[in-house]
């Protein structure tokens, strides 16, 4: 996903790094650079319901745990904007609940619903004035 908003780089990024203290999120792996910030935020089993499609998988699994491998690029554009552009890897843990296949496997890789991502965007039209 991705928005234009007027501001600076550095600070949209402090900005989306004080929502995450804000909202007490499980966060790690955390790399800053002047153009991107990315992050693993570990979920758990409703969260990763919430931001996941679980439902992907050929046989029914139980998931226990999961994360989420956040990239935030910001680029600087004509005007005084920066396009912030937000992407996200999921990846699910848990096991098979199906007695008679079940896969040695426990980490599997889903798909987003694109929930997380206009969590950080909403988050952003909120706090800066988006490019009309």
């Amino acid at each position: 996903m991705c928005i234009e908003v007027k501001g600076d780089p550095l600070g949209i990024q402090e900005f989306l790094q004080n929502l995450a203290r804000e909202r007490s999120w499980r966060i790690g792996e955390n790399h800053a650079s002047e153009d991107m910030w990315s992050f693993v935020r570990y979920l758990n089993p409703d969260e990763l319901e919430t931001y996941a499609d679980t439902n992907v998988t050929i046989e029914p699994i139980k998931f226990t745990a999961g994360k989420a491998a956040a990239t935030v690029r910001t680029t600087d554009i004509a005007g005084g904007f920066v396009r912030v552009q937000v992407s996200l890897h999921i990846q699910g843990e848990g096991k098979s609940t199906d007695p008679t296949w079940k896969q040695p496997a426990t980490v599997w890789p889903l798909s987003s619903k694109g929930v997380f991502e206009k969590e950080l965007i909403t988050a952003l039209q909120t706090g800066y004035k988006p490019l009309d």
